[in-house]
């Protein structure tokens, strides 16, 4: 893309207003804050509903490229798979665990399965976490946009996207995660809301894209079959193990602003679908020929005027970096709160012994992203792989610890999460190992690495699965 000066202020203005925030603003710390590890990892568990609903709508988009690809290579489909199962899952998740998990006096994901299941396996259970939450993938599509209107070299880009992401979550904690959240899900709408009304000024209404789209892309499927469609529903299983869910709910003023609050995000990320899904057409209508992932900034390259340029690249920044800073932060409890603290160290003691530890873990995240987003052949593909190992290993166990009419013993728990995570892991590898002519390789080829673990984590609850009524 190319910019104009006033492009470049927009941008500078963008990190002073996000720097601000989260240096400035979060250090205001609230009179009658819980304890010093709850400021920092939750804080206080004073979340209103607005900041809720604002940190937790900007937290989910942040493969914003990566929707912008599926939209343009097989349209209204997408909406199918990454949309629409996701509200379901919310939904769920909205009536069956928000309230439980702030009424909960945990903390986060590996506590709660530490207090039902043991040290061990709440041991396992930061593992997998952690698995899923080093935003690696992230810093590489931020550095791939910082790349977009400085020029610089990808590895710059990559060191400079880490630095300003992650400096203010060392000070200001879960609070100044949650307030930058909140500015960058405001700039998110205003950035898309602006591409679509350009689009609409320069190409017509939406209502005229039937004709230039192929007819694939106006069918629900999109030329799928229902077992890839299936899959995409089971995918968004997700939610229920999202440790973004969780800390949120958790970090909620009331049990009832946990569940209220997804209720409304859930038309908040309607809202945004259907604008990343109308401007996704209007740029395969329009630029047939470009490559998928370029969707959303060839169309902005060319409706956008100077000034709305500039908002609509800081909208693309705002939407990945609310994502990384929400997991990178994440990674950082898992790596402190969860595994270092395990380790009974006698550095750290006292109250602020977890914030200390929080901060070492952001370090070691933020290292740890670096290296692995400059040696990432494919950010979307990392997604994916640690998705479908994670999800089928910490679904059930992780769901069952907040009920109980039925439960998992100790034991129980540990052999789901080892098999079924571990049968996901072998299912990926199997496919870098074998090809597809193989019967074996067919095997690891024609099924999910997720639909397997999946697979193998239900038969494993049905023959693990325990009543409370029962003994032992």
């Amino acid at each position: 893309m190319t910019f104009q000066w006033i492009d470049l202020i927009v941008v500078a203005g963008y990190f002073a207003i996000i720097f601000f925030i989260g240096f400035v603003i979060s250090s205001r710390k609230k009179r009658g804050a819980s304890s010093a590890s709850e400021e920092y990892i939750l804080a206080g568990r004073g979340v209103t509903l607005p900041f809720f609903v604002a940190t937790l709508v900007a937290t989910w988009y942040g493969n914003i490229f990566g929707i912008g690809e599926f939209v343009y290579s097989g349209g209204i489909v997408a909406w199918i798979c990454f949309g629409f199962p996701y509200y379901i899952s919310a939904f769920l998740f909205a009536f069956l665990l928000a309230k439980k998990i702030r009424e909960s006096d945990v903390k986060t994901i590996p506590e709660q399965i530490t207090l039902r299941y043991g040290e061990k396996a709440g041991y396992i259970s930061s593992l997998i976490v952690l698995l899923i939450t080093v935003p690696a993938a992230y810093i590489l599509m931020l550095g791939v946009i910082v790349q977009l209107f400085t020029g610089w070299a990808l590895w710059i880009c990559v060191v400079f996207g880490a630095i300003v992401s992650l400096i203010y979550l060392y000070s200001g904690g879960f609070r100044a995660d949650v307030l930058t959240n909140t500015a960058q899900f405001v700039i998110m709408y205003i950035g898309f809301g602006a591409l679509l009304v350009f689009s609409i000024l320069k190409f017509g209404t939406p209502s005229m894209l039937a004709d230039k789209l192929p007819a694939k892309h106006l069918t629900l499927f999109g030329g799928y079959s229902w077992q890839v469609i299936a899959t995409w529903f089971i995918i968004s299983l997700q939610t229920f193990v999202d440790p973004s869910f969780h800390q949120r709910c958790a970090a909620a003023k009331t049990p009832r602003t946990a569940k209220n609050g997804i209720l409304v995000s859930i038309a908040f990320w309607v809202l945004f679908d259907m604008l990343t899904l109308i401007t996704g057409l209007y740029s395969r209508a329009e630029f047939s020929s470009i490559s998928p992932m370029d969707a959303y900034t060839v169309l902005g390259e060319n409706v956008l005027p100077v000034f709305w340029k500039g908002i609509f690249v800081v909208s693309l920044m705002a939407t990945v970096m609310s994502t990384l800073d929400s997991y990178a932060f994440i990674s950082a409890i898992t790596i402190g709160n969860d595994i270092l603290s395990k380790l009974r160290l006698k550095i750290f003691t006292g109250e602020d012994a977890t914030k200390a530890l929080t901060r070492i873990g952001l370090v070691v995240t933020a290292i740890i992203c670096v290296i692995l987003a400059l040696s990432l052949p494919s950010a979307l593909q990392l997604i994916y792989k640690t998705s479908s190992i994670a999800i089928p290993g910490l679904l059930i166990p992780l769901t069952l610890s907040f009920f109980k009419k039925y439960y998992l013993t100790k034991k129980g728990a540990i052999i789901i999460m080892l098999v079924s995570s571990g049968l996901s892991l072998i299912w990926t590898t199997g496919r870098f190992l074998t090809d597809n002519s193989m019967i074996i390789g067919k095997l690891f080829w024609e099924v999910e690495p997720m639909l397997a673990g999946i697979s193998i984590s239900f038969v494993l609850a049905v023959l693990l699965v325990r009543k409370a009524t029962e003994n032992g």
